[in-house]
């Protein structure tokens, strides 16, 4: 709908030549702020009622209506609820906050053992001599190694 203002200027552009006095425009104008208000509920209650007639969407519904499939667990979910158990248990007295710091902290010390192991697994496999290594490095440490060798 156009704003009051376009419409107003358009309503008086159009506005009868037998109106000349200023009681008449006035008149005129009132009438028009009534048929506006009316012609604005108007659409506003066809618009209510269109959007009233959409169903909603649920949450674990798609836009067919079909159920959505829900994203398996990852690790850190899983571990975040088997831990919160445990320390509850041990420690009744923590607050939700303490428990997933102390839940976040044992994450982190896990990551960083798991981390060393796979460093550890690395090294075993990377085989010895300088030719072999090279080949391992990254493109990065690769044009470090001919930058050397160039400079000898």
């Amino acid at each position: 709908m156009a704003t009051i203002n376009t419409t107003c200027k358009l309503h008086f552009e159009n506005m009868p030549d037998e109106i000349n006095t200023m009681k008449d425009i006035e008149e005129y104008f009132k009438q028009f702020k009534k048929d506006y208000k009316e012609k604005a509920k108007e659409a506003k209650a066809a618009e209510k009622a269109a959007k009233a007639e959409k169903p909603k969407r649920k949450k674990g519904v798609d836009k067919d209506g079909n159920p959505k499939e829900k994203r398996a667990p990852s690790a850190y979910n899983i571990f975040v609820k088997e831990k919160y158990v445990e320390i509850k248990e041990s420690n009744p007295e923590m607050d939700k906050t303490e428990i997933f710091s102390e839940i976040a902290r044992l994450w982190r010390v896990q990551k960083e053992g798991q981390e060393a192991k796979e460093e550890i697994k690395l090294e075993e496999e990377v085989p010895s001599g300088d030719e072999k290594s090279k080949k391992k490095r990254g493109r990065k440490a690769k044009t470090e190694v001919v930058a050397e060798e160039a400079s000898n």
